[in-house]
């Protein structure tokens, strides 16, 4: 369900941006050296997440290692790569931005074949993509691998992968010494072509920039697109759509989440306005920009959707993505009518401030001729904080009076 989603006007699955190859420090590879490569970023003035690797081409020797590094705000992430990746998203590049909308079907059929992290609907994480995985041949199913320590990556590997990352996890890929020069295809299993990336492996005697040449590289494309989000960062702040003209509907209207339209990679993880005061007996409706939830009283039993069981295996945790104490999303709904952006309230419900809260997860808006609204009405006094349970430090704040 959280690959559905998009921003304020559908795009297609934006094609990645290549990082340049030229950079200072470029030299012939002598001793193996270890690069990084960002999953998801983080910016310190906003709460955003990132569907990019930073940088997201990255050029190395056979012995080196990559650290992929996930610094995201919550978004689930894996790095996948293998035989079974690298012609889908070889064919997928060929495509045009509108053979990319309808991928023909023999591609549809090859991605297929590479399991997704998390359900259509109802379920648990699948196995086989949320915890590491390394098959030397033939394709995975839905269950877990059987366990075995992490590979050298030969680039002959059908299916390498890294697992369901939790915060500031990293994963290290070493290229293994007989690996043949080439360009092998990374991904991520959840936001599948909409977020790729490339090692390059070049021939010994050919310089490659250096480690921190390529860091500084990503780190300034992921400075670009943040960049990019700030007018709709000013926006939501001040509970206003990030298209001039756009009115939220409503008597105490919050944005949960926002985007750009000219952005297909990024999203801002914030509520707004933050904080909200109301009536006792008040309501406020949520509207949601992205997949989110809307939970008071959380615990650490219920505040991430991310899960580890006693035995190691990663999971989804259900009630930090279920409604308790009303109904939840339901079924997408049918847009009403032809207006430019339809804000509609898909649940209602009311709460007497005491007790666990959860919306449960809303993943069905499609700006913009759909963007769900939760509305709650609340009927005792009190400051109630909450949060989204998908996305770290996506806070807000309910005080009625």
């Amino acid at each position: 369900m959280f690959d559905s989603y998009r921003k304020w006007i559908p795009l297609g699955l934006a094609a990645a941006v290549l990082v340049a190859n030229a950079g200072c420090g470029g030299s012939k590879h002598a001793a193996p050296q270890t690069f990084s490569v960002l999953v998801d970023g983080h910016n310190k003035s906003a709460n955003e997440s990132f569907l990019s690797y930073f940088p997201n081409v990255v050029r190395v020797h056979a012995g080196d290692s990559v650290v992929f590094d996930q610094v995201g705000v919550g978004e689930p992430h894996t790095v996948t790569l293998g035989t079974l990746v690298d012609p889908v998203l070889s064919a997928f590049e060929k495509l045009t931005p509108q053979q990319q909308q309808n991928p023909p079907k023999a591609l549809i059929a090859a991605d297929k074949k590479l399991p997704s992290l998390l359900p259509q609907g109802p379920g648990d994480a699948v196995q086989s993509a949320a915890n590491p995985c390394f098959l030397d041949s033939g394709v995975t199913g839905t269950k877990q691998c059987a366990k075995k320590s992490q590979p050298a990556f030969t680039g002959k590997q059908s299916f390498y992968n890294s697992g369901w990352l939790d915060r500031n996890q990293k994963f290290t890929v070493q290229i293994a010494k007989g690996a043949s020069p080439g360009t092998y295809h990374f991904f991520c299993l959840l936001h599948r072509e909409g977020m790729t990336g490339k090692i390059v492996v070049v021939p010994s005697k050919t310089p490659v920039p250096s480690p921190s040449a390529q860091a500084a590289a990503g780190n300034r494309q992921l400075a670009s697109v943040e960049a990019k989000l700030q007018p709709a960062v000013a926006a939501l702040r001040k509970g206003r759509a990030p298209i001039p003209g756009v009115k939220i509907p409503g008597a105490h209207p919050v944005l949960a989440g926002s985007g750009s339209p000219s952005v297909g990679e990024a999203e801002i993880d914030e509520f707004g306005p933050k904080t909200v005061h109301i009536p006792v007996g008040g309501s406020v409706t949520w509207y949601m920009l992205g997949v989110h939830t809307i939970t008071f009283n959380a615990t650490t039993t219920n505040n991430d959707i991310r899960k580890v069981a006693p035995d190691g295996t990663v999971h989804l945790n259900a009630p930090a993505l279920t409604p308790a104490g009303g109904p939840g999303e339901g079924k997408a709904g049918k847009p009403p009518g032809k207006a430019p952006f339809n804000f509609v309230v898909v649940t209602s419900s009311s709460w007497n401030g005491r007790g666990f809260h959860n919306s449960g997860a809303f993943a069905n808006s499609n700006p913009p001729l759909l963007i769900e609204g939760y509305k709650l009405t609340f009927t005792r006094a009190g400051t109630y904080k909450y949060i989204c349970t998908v996305h770290d430090n996506m806070k807000g704040t309910v005080i009625v009076h």
